[in-house]
């Protein structure tokens, strides 16, 4: 497989992993459709096999790429959650300062 290809599969792979979890959590965070605990876990089922049955595949493939390919994925979904949560803590601080103004405003 080669190095790069398999740094360039494992973020490939890492992003479609954490794609269903991440449509989730903009749902839940637009409040555009009500979300539900089961489909969180069926979320966390589908990315942890999808991720799983990746890294078997590679070990099949190329055992020598392995490590390679695992901290590319990983680094990868890990990238991904770390810009929903900067999105999601942002979003808070907002709804944080706008409550702010109405409560100040009220009391006047």
């Amino acid at each position: 497989m080669g190095g790069f290809c398999a740094i360039i599969a494992g973020s490939v792979l890492g992003v479609i992993g954490a794609v269903p979890l991440v449509i989730l959590f903009e749902r839940a965070l637009r409040k555009i459709y009500p979300v539900s605990v089961a489909a969180g876990l069926a979320g966390i089922m589908l990315s942890f096999t999808l991720h799983t049955c990746a890294v078997l595949a590679v070990w099949l493939v190329s055992r020598d790429d392995v490590l390679a390919f695992g901290t590319a994925e990983a680094v990868s979904f890990l990238l991904i959650w770390v810009v929903e949560s900067a999105r999601a803590w942002h979003d808070i601080q907002g709804d944080a300062c706008t409550e702010e103004r109405k409560s100040g405003e009220s009391s006047r």
